[in-house]
């Protein structure tokens, strides 16, 4: 009996909530977000860069030494293997209480509509977190690169991945990083949504390995691993920037555009459901 009430109990909390709730706790937290000062932005950003460049380094740990102990098995079923680690990058990140640029494509946006005056802060938050982000995988990527930090397979992970990623042409580069907004939106959602610790984690690690198994195209996580990598692929600087340009407005699109605004859209016809189900119910009975 006991654990059938707990189970329930577990259930009722998942299911239970409807979207306008879940965009209401959003809101609230949002609106925190949107009042920190810019070295407070700037700050958790630039830790959230280095907690997701260990994230990083682990996965190149795991995929160099599939490549250099089995060449022919190939960046995408090294990937398939060291997506199973990358995600403790997210796990440092979200326990940690840093910051992601992509992290705030849904809470402090759920929090605009209806105050114009939060627009600024909204765009001051998305460039401090995206410039201390790639500061903080700039900054990692220079104690890597030093000679005999690490060894030459976590070295030949980096060089791989950021081969490929370099050579992606600019119309499917973009497709790719829209999947990666969207997924890592989608992961904020669920982390607002889900209350248990253990659900978190598992959230957590969901998303981290679905974008970095199949190998989307996420701007912070891919700068992480291509600013070590660039100099032995033999790419210059502006393939660096182009990439990171053209990631970064996807990203932008796949998690405002396709998660976000169409959540907003869900929570609005929900309460307006809700407002018209009570007015109906309030409404006196046709007695003809």
């Amino acid at each position: 009996m006991f654990w059938d009430k707990r189970m329930k109990a577990q259930t009722d909390e998942l299911l239970g909530q409807d979207a306008d709730e879940i965009v209401d706790r959003a809101a609230d937290v949002g609106r925190e977000r949107l009042e920190r000062s810019p070295g407070d932005v700037a700050i958790t950003g630039f830790i959230g860069g280095i907690e997701v460049s260990l994230g990083a380094l682990a996965a190149m740990a795991v995929l160099g030494a599939i490549l250099t102990a089995a060449p022919r098995v190939g960046l995408y079923a090294g990937l398939v293997v060291a997506g199973l680690v990358f995600p403790v990058g997210f796990l440092f990140v979200v326990v940690g209480r840093s910051e992601l640029f992509t992290e705030n494509f849904l809470i402090p946006v759920v929090a605009v509509p209806g105050s114009s005056s939060r627009v600024w802060p909204l765009l001051r938050v998305w460039s401090l977190a995206w410039v201390s982000n790639l500061a903080g995988c700039a900054a990692m990527a220079v104690l890597i690169s030093i000679p005999h930090s690490f060894g030459h397979p976590i070295l030949v992970g980096y060089e791989h991945y950021t081969a490929y990623k370099l050579a992606v042409p600019a119309p499917s580069l973009f497709v790719s990083a829209i999947f990666a907004g969207l997924t890592m939106t989608v992961m904020t959602w669920l982390l607002v949504a889900v209350r248990n610790p253990v659900g978190k984690m598992m959230v957590i690690w969901a998303a981290g390995y679905v974008l970095f198994a199949t190998n989307m195209s996420h701007v912070i996580v891919s700068a992480a691993i291509i600013f070590v990598g660039f100099t032995a692929a033999h790419h210059s600087a502006l393939d660096v920037a182009r990439y990171i340009g053209i990631t970064t407005f996807g990203n932008l699109v796949g998690g405002v555009g396709l998660v976000t605004l169409l959540r907003l859209a869900q929570a609005r016809e929900k309460e307006r459901g809700r407002t018209h189900g009570q007015k109906r119910r309030g409404r006196p009975a046709n007695t003809g």
